[in-house]
């Protein structure tokens, strides 16, 4: 019986950036990535499930669903 969930590896980074739908346009900061997701941070609560284009400065934009929250934290796995 498995213990603990697999999970793609992360990597530390701190990519300046904006979470953007119709509900929201937030400044936010990518803490760490990996090819299925990221965490950011933000000062303005998201919603899980919600959807939103995460564009980051220099780097290109991508659609991802917001799969949890904590305080200013959230994860977001990218949708193909």
């Amino acid at each position: 019986m498995k213990n603990h969930i697999d999970r793609a590896e992360r990597w530390p980074v701190s990519l300046r950036g904006y979470a953007l739908n119709e509900a929201h346009d937030l400044d936010i900061t990518v803490a760490n990535l990996s090819y299925t997701g990221c965490e950011i941070r933000c000062e303005e609560a998201l919603t899980p499930g919600e959807i939103v284009e995460l564009l980051v400065v220099k780097r290109g934009a991508v659609q991802a669903e917001i799969r949890w929250t904590n305080d200013e934290r959230a994860g977001a796995q990218f949708l193909n």
